[in-house]
């Protein structure tokens, strides 16, 4: 077919409409014309086309068999376009470029969210759009952060550590320690009297076997609370006396929280701090922009 006689595309969405809504009726609304013009519409197509797409019997609108072989391929056609005029319109050379971030309630609140201020304004033209997402990266949540990365439901995930699939690209922002921390007025803790206290802990792949290792403290199992998150170690610590393991990334907030740290008592954290993102989108300037500003504010942390 030459390109002069390519049928109105037009004409194609007025077919993909009425495929995918079953009805002239149904797509005359959606499209908002009338159904004697979106009757016009597909005659024109068939007539471009040399094919009957739709059997017009008895007031009934099937598809014939040309017609049910064209219309799903046509609807990923028109998906696809209308993501790339809205990415267009999104990503103009003057516009405003949003990521959306996921990263956790724990990590935005004590870490990366007073920070935001000076990456507004070094870049005026990128806004974060931060999503809750695991503070940490297990079995079970691998599979489903990495699908919204890789369908662009997010654009950045920061978590302590990273997926593995090759469809993503990852950067370690650094290395993580975990501190053991107590309540103000909780008793210090020594080598000699590790087990005379009650402790919480984030349950994430061994790290409180590890550290109870390393430090040979033989504590009873009715001793230790493992939780979900962060936060929650954080108030249980606070409201129960008990000790608790924090990432480093922490120490500043959990002391201005009344928490002080127990010295002595450091263990590097098999779990460091993360940023990923789809392959495809890893030389994208706003990507760049973002991964090149946490490696700068983390050096200078550290």
């Amino acid at each position: 077919m030459k390109n002069n006689n390519f049928p109105s595309l037009n004409a194609l969405r007025v077919f993909e409409t009425v495929a995918r809504l079953g009805s002239f009726k149904a797509a005359a609304a959606e499209l908002a014309v009338t159904q004697s013009a979106i009757s016009r519409q597909i005659t024109t197509l068939e007539e471009q086309l040399g094919i009957r797409l739709i059997q017009r019997d008895n007031r009934v609108h099937a598809l014939t068999p040309a017609g049910d072989a064209l219309a799903p391929d046509l609807s990923k056609v028109f998906r696809q376009v209308e993501r790339l005029v809205k990415r267009t319109m999104r990503n103009g050379d003057q516009a405003r470029r949003t990521l959306t971030l996921g990263i956790s309630s724990e990590l935005l609140r004590w870490w990366l969210g007073p920070l935001l201020a000076e990456f507004n304004q070094l870049y005026p033209h990128l806004e974060l759009q931060c999503v809750q997402a695991p503070e940490y990266l297990s079995r079970q949540n691998e599979g489903p952060l990495t699908h919204e990365l890789i369908h662009g439901e997010l654009d950045a995930l920061i978590t302590f550590s990273a997926p593995a699939q090759k469809a993503i690209s990852n950067w370690k922002l650094a290395n993580s320690q975990l501190l053991l921390m107590r309540p103000v007025g909780a008793p210090l803790a020594t080598a000699d009297n590790l087990a005379d206290f009650k402790y919480v802990a984030v349950n994430t792949n061994k790290d409180w076997d590890r550290w109870t290792k390393e430090y040979h403290a033989k504590i009873a199992p009715e001793q230790v609370q493992l939780v979900n998150n962060t936060s929650m170690a954080v108030e249980l610590g606070q409201f129960t006396n008990r000790l608790l393991l924090l990432p480093d990334f922490y120490a500043r907030a959990a002391t201005d929280s009344g928490l002080q740290e127990v010295p002595g008592f450091r263990l590097a954290s098999k779990h460091g701090l993360h940023i990923s993102v789809r392959r495809e989108s890893q030389r994208e300037m706003a990507i760049v922009a973002l991964v090149n500003w946490l490696q700068h504010v983390i050096k200078q942390q550290r």
